[in-house]
């Protein structure tokens, strides 16, 4: 009995998972026209990039990014072809169906015509109801003549109805047809496309590959960096968090800190709050980009004896963008790492938001920013060709995936 329950529950599972995996359509559509754009981006930047003779560890990490976009696109597009298959199969079997149901109608009311006509002379309707024996008799039988011109009308109308059922089965099941002929025409077009991008990328690979050993120095020397300046942003917000609790205690508030651990007034709740409701809506940090570098821990493109790990993400814009604040805040600091990276950090509540390598600032230390704000230039890597802005986001000192949190 406990196996019999088991293997119903795992059934269960799988089909509640079946369900789960359909998308709508209209949110691969979405998703579609979002990778689009991504790829979009990651042709351009591309192009501004492959000005220098001589490959760089960002076209490679573009390429990737792309080439991974390009796999996500091919997928939407076999799941919508999945999707029209699943249709066109239902429709095929709605037609049957009413078909077979208006074949039917239409026999009922063939026999009820012949019916009519056999009978027209013999039932003539005056005779019929005046030889009746009593006035019951010819109630009864005019009520049956109303009711059988009564069927005949309905069974027309149910003919009429079905007929125009199966003419709108008909025309969405070419729809889908049509739909799904374009998707795979389109679908093979693009694992074209993506042969060639990992040929390309393979040879990229190799030509960085002749010297892994500067490379691997030199992701080393950031991630080194990367981590001094991780210290100083851990610091900054500890810092934050202090002083927030000193004024509450202050102030004589003995409210608990929230799961940040910070103490906050009534207005920066509210802020806090709205940030929190806002998770993927946010604007980008920069207008227009591609991550070049996600969150957390992966292995480098280029060298698998080499890990990198990002509290945040990375994200390869053009030249000349300007950061900007994704929220309404407070600019808590703004630092300077090296000499050719600058940092903002911007309080929103509970939250803070990390924008560096920017060569320029525009925002000082207890500024207001609305946003959508421009807060600083972001820095071009004349070496590597690569204009790239490093974004974090933060609940007190917890690092939080931004990707999540921005919009689509």
């Amino acid at each position: 009995m406990r196996l019999k329950r088991l293997i119903l529950l795992c059934l269960a599972l799988l089909f509640a998972a079946g369900g789960y995996a359909q998308r709508t359509k209209e949110a691969l559509e979405a998703e579609i026209k979002s990778l689009q754009k991504e790829i979009e981006t990651a042709n351009k930047l591309l192009k501004e990039t492959s000005k220098s003779k001589e490959v760089t560890l960002n076209q490679v990490s573009l390429m990737d990014k792309k080439i991974k976009d390009r796999q996500k696109l091919i997928n939407a597009y076999n799941e919508q072809i999945k999707g029209l298959e699943r249709n066109i199969k239902k429709g095929e079997r709605n037609i049957k169906q009413l078909n077979g149901e208006l074949k039917t109608l239409q026999s009922e009311y063939s026999k009820m015509v012949v019916f009519a006509n056999r009978n027209k002379d013999r039932y003539n309707q005056l005779e019929f109801l005046f030889s009746s024996e009593d006035f019951n008799q010819a109630f009864q039988r005019r009520r049956y003549i109303q009711q059988f011109a009564e069927a005949r009308k309905t069974k027309m109308e149910q003919i009429a109805k079905t007929q125009k059922k199966v003419s709108g089965e008909v025309d969405s099941y070419k729809k889908n047809m049509e739909e799904q002929t374009r998707l795979l025409n389109e679908e093979q077009a693009q694992q074209e496309v993506l042969k060639k991008e990992k040929a390309e990328l393979n040879a990229q690979v190799t030509a960085l590959k002749k010297k892994e050993g500067s490379i691997q120095q030199n992701i080393k020397d950031k991630q080194a960096q990367a981590k001094k300046f991780q210290k100083e942003i851990d610091k900054i917000i500890a810092e934050e968090i202090k002083k927030a609790n000193e004024k509450n205690a202050k102030a004589g508030n003995t409210g608990k800190a929230g799961k940040s651990g910070m103490a906050l007034t009534p207005k920066e709740k509210a802020l806090s709050t709205s940030f929190s409701a806002n998770k993927g809506k946010f604007p980008w940090p920069v207008e227009r980009g591609v991550v070049s570098s996600t969150f957390g821990k992966h292995q480098s493109a280029v060298s698998d004896k080499v890990f990198i790990t990002n509290n945040g993400i990375d994200i390869a814009t053009s030249e000349n963008a300007r950061a900007r604040a994704i929220f309404d805040g407070e600019v808590v600091s703004v630092v300077k790492p090296s000499a050719s990276n600058m940092a903002v950090i911007i309080r929103h509540g509970d939250y803070f938001t990390v924008y560096s390598q920017m060569d320029e600032v525009l925002v000082k230390k207890g500024d207001q920013v609305k946003t959508k704000q421009d807060i600083g230039k972001v820095h071009t890597d004349r070496t590597e060709g690569k204009t790239e802005l490093h974004f974090e986001l933060r609940q007190g000192t917890e690092c939080l995936n931004p990707t999540g949190w921005l919009a689509r």
